[in-house]
């Protein structure tokens, strides 16, 4: 009786624990890099980019740049003068919240002659057995709240808190079994 017990409860926490997802580390652009002569677009249509992801950004320092934009900046090349500029060369951003988005090289006519990206961020990754929802029909992201950026890494923020289900359901069913 016990261990049919105990094996349930190992069956629920590893149900729970496996539809935890893993953060997947993107290199913009792979091999090539944040660079001119790249279609970023054809680079991002077979990716799926959810919250917790990074975009790692590699150019020679100096000799480019990363800014992020919304949508009209995206589509003019504009750079606004109160965006954070990336321009460590090795730019890693976490995505933190979901929705599209838009990055732009700040340097000379880079935007103008293609190096721009679009993403869709998706809320999370999905369990094997749930629905992948479909995109907001809109351009714009939904607000989510985040955490003052640091200087260091100006689209960061901190995590979006996990669940407490996992907890609480461990204390009911221990509840349970010293019922018992």
């Amino acid at each position: 009786m016990t261990l049919s017990r105990a094996l349930f409860l190992f069956a629920i926490i590893a149900t729970i624990f496996s539809t935890i997802a893993v953060a997947t580390d993107y290199l913009v652009g792979d091999e090539k890099g944040w660079t001119l002569g790249v279609d970023y677009q054809v680079w991002a249509a077979n990716k799926v980019f959810h919250l917790g992801d990074t975009l790692t950004f590699k150019y020679v320092a100096g000799k480019d740049s990363v800014v992020r934009v919304n949508g009209s900046d995206f589509q003019s090349c504009s750079v606004p003068w109160a965006a954070p500029v990336l321009g460590s060369g090795n730019d890693k951003v976490v995505l933190t919240t979901y929705g599209r988005r838009w990055y732009i090289s700040g340097f000379a006519n880079h935007c103008k002659n293609g190096q721009k990206l679009v993403i869709t961020v998706l809320p999370s990754q999905q369990s094997p057995w749930s629905p992948i929802p479909s995109p907001s029909p809109s351009d714009s992201p939904v607000p989510a709240p985040e955490a003052a950026p640091t200087p260091n890494a100006p689209w960061t923020a901190t995590v979006p808190r996990r669940s407490m289900l996992p907890k609480k359901l461990f204390k009911m069913i221990h509840r349970n079994m010293m019922a018992v």
